[in-house]
């Protein structure tokens, strides 16, 4: 028998954000076998994963708060700290160079359903089967994406993001983080 999140998450839909309008391709992410790494194969171009990772096609979430850091345009960095509880909000931390390039920006929001033939992998996520997503069921135009963001996140911008992550790394600071760092 469902659990009743589960019920809900499963009758309800699944979201991604796109820098324009309906993708047909769905692209293909790398897992590693522990679930502590990933990437995007065609988006981080030459990039090989290990042979022991698997791969998934398409990237979509039942939360639409999971999706939301990425409203911003694909190439930005971030770096997520803190937890969201019933009384916090974590924080997305950004380079202060990527703002202008964030407000500009108006990504899209597709909408799915559930039912249109995804997996859900033990983490959480949805894969498209195959080589094409499905065709969402809406897409909205996000004229703010810093506005949508905020509804789930603090956001601060940070003068150097390298350093940033430098400091976090020396205090032991749990974070979760996108794009490609001096270190990595």
């Amino acid at each position: 028998m469902k659990s009743f999140k589960q019920y809900i998450t499963e009758s309800g839909r699944l979201y991604r954000f796109d820098d324009t309008l309906l993708t047909p391709k769905a692209w293909t992410y790398a897992f590693s076998p522990d679930n502590t790494g990933s990437g995007n194969v065609e988006f981080n171009r030459g990039w090989e994963p290990p042979s022991d990772w698997e791969r998934k096609t398409g990237l979509f979430t039942g939360h639409y708060h999971h999706v939301l850091t990425y409203a911003v345009p694909r190439k930005t960095r971030w770096i997520v700290t803190g937890k969201k509880t019933k009384n916090e909000k974590p924080t997305v931390h950004f380079d202060i160079n990527d703002e202008e390039d964030i407000k500009s920006h108006r990504p899209t929001l597709s909408q799915y359903n559930v039912r249109q033939g995804f997996v859900r992998t033990a983490g959480g996520e949805y894969f498209a089967q195959g080589e094409k997503a499905p065709i969402p069921i809406s897409q909205t135009t996000i004229d703010n994406p810093l506005e949508h963001i905020k509804k789930h996140f603090n956001v601060e911008f940070v003068k150097d993001l390298d350093h940033f992550r430098n400091r976090l790394k020396s205090k032991d600071i749990h974070h979760t983080l996108e794009g490609d760092f001096e270190d990595d």
